[in-house]
């Protein structure tokens, strides 16, 4: 009836009693992503992308993609000039392959799980920040 909104989809990723959303026994839902997509040819498409793991505690980041797009610091895996996955015989050893972003996030889940009221605030800011992205997509779109 028109009524699902990216904030449903949103609601809906990160419900865990549906089993929707995991977050246990050793196993974390890895990302979630959520797109609008205007009917209007001439409007832009509107991925909302968490990029970290379990989005009952993740932010949906707002993209479009366009002609020469580069990414952000932030979100690209580290390369390693002596990559085990490129040696032979591979993988030998291990590195750390998360992103600015993933280490930031498991902060995040580290102070949410260790002090609940500061985790708390934390989550309420992201949520904020997520809100505001929403709010620009709209008014991109209108």
């Amino acid at each position: 009836a028109g009524h699902i909104t990216a904030e449903t989809l949103m609601s809906i990723l990160r419900d865990k009693a549906s089993g929707i959303c995991v977050d246990a026994e050793g196993f974390r839902t890895a990302g979630s992503m959520v797109s609008v997509l205007p009917r209007d040819p001439a409007l832009p498409c509107v991925h909302f992308f968490t990029a970290t793991p379990d989005p009952s505690r993740s932010v949906f980041k707002p993209f479009v993609f366009v002609a020469g797009i580069k990414p952000a610091l932030q979100v690209r895996s580290p390369t390693f000039p002596q990559d085990p996955a490129r040696q032979i015989p591979r993988f030998q050893s291990s590195v750390d392959r998360r992103h600015e972003l993933y280490r930031r996030h498991q902060a995040a889940l580290e102070l949410m799980e260790r002090d609940r009221e500061r985790g708390q605030r934390l989550l309420a800011a992201l949520r904020g920040l997520e809100r505001q992205g929403l709010q620009a997509m709209r008014e991109l779109l209108e």
